[in-house]
């Protein structure tokens, strides 16, 4: 997800994209579709109505209690994986990402404004760069961070309704009609802008019937003849995330952390830091 979803914007070092291509669903902060309200642009009448059930797809989207979503990326690296359930001021995630630290394995849970952190060791170490000397004394441990923290702007984005939103990146530029499990669809088909280092790339939105919710969303970004895909899975809409603080958590400040070679996140590898989470 993320992306996605997750994950987020890509940063690109170089040529390589294995371990750039990041947690798409946990950081792309742009506004989706900027500069394409219905009525713009030169596509003909299809182009505007795509972008016009666009921007209802997103109304629904962002109108909801909130939501289940899980984002895969797969392509120029391993496989990394976001189940997520959002909320309209919280949520969670639960993520899995092959690195160079190591297959990392942690959860996020976002509560009035502090996200809490449990996770493996090699997750430790590179999303909040915790020893290695003391990172396995804290596997395991609820871990808070708050927004003057370090590794905060890394783990944070993504996990709202609102973030996932801004995540669904699109500018719309043709609609057809498809046939899905859950009954009729429209899946619209456009470009992803290039942002925040990332190049550009093609999506695709299927929108139910009816209701404009997002049933799937995908993305394909390609560096160099590397394909990089996050597939991003819609459910439970209306049922909103609203998880409890862990208790006994222990705050970040207190772990004698510090940024990694790579930066928070950035899979152990100096020089290739995934921006903070595809949103894609």
């Amino acid at each position: 997800m993320r992306v996605p979803a997750a994950i987020a914007a890509v940063l690109i070092a170089g040529v390589a994209i294995g371990g750039a291509v990041g947690l798409l669903t946990r950081g792309d902060r742009s506004t989706p579709a900027a500069g394409t309200s219905p009525g713009t642009g030169t596509g003909g009448a299809a182009t505007v109505q795509a972008r016009a059930l666009y921007r209802q797809a997103l109304a629904a989207m962002r109108g909801s209690a909130g939501f289940h979503y899980v984002a895969e990326s797969t392509g120029g690296g391993p496989v990394q994986t976001i189940a997520g359930d959002a909320g309209q001021s919280g949520g969670r995630q639960d993520i899995t990402i092959a690195a160079s630290a190591g297959r990392e394995q942690f959860t996020l849970i976002l509560v009035g404004g502090i996200v809490y952190f449990q996770g493996n060791v090699p997750a430790l170490e590179d999303q909040l760069g915790v020893p290695a000397a003391s990172a396995p004394g804290d596997q395991g441990k609820w871990i808070s961070v708050s927004n003057q923290d370090g590794p905060y702007g890394v783990v944070a984005p993504g996990i709202t309704v609102a973030d996932q939103v801004q995540e669904t990146g699109l500018v719309p530029a043709s609609m057809t009609s498809i046939r899905t499990a859950g009954g009729g669809a429209t899946r619209l088909r456009g470009t992803l802008p290039a942002q925040q280092g990332a190049p550009g790339g093609t999506a695709q939105l299927d929108v139910a019937a009816g209701s404009h919710l997002p049933i799937a969303y995908v993305s394909t970004l390609s560096v160099s003849g590397v394909r990089a895909t996050t597939t991003t899975r819609f459910s439970g809409w209306g049922k909103a995330a609203a998880p409890a603080a862990p208790s006994g958590a222990v705050a970040w400040s207190t772990l004698g952390a510090s940024a990694p070679p790579g930066g928070y996140g950035g899979g152990g590898a100096g020089g290739l830091s995934p921006s903070p989470t595809p949103q894609l």
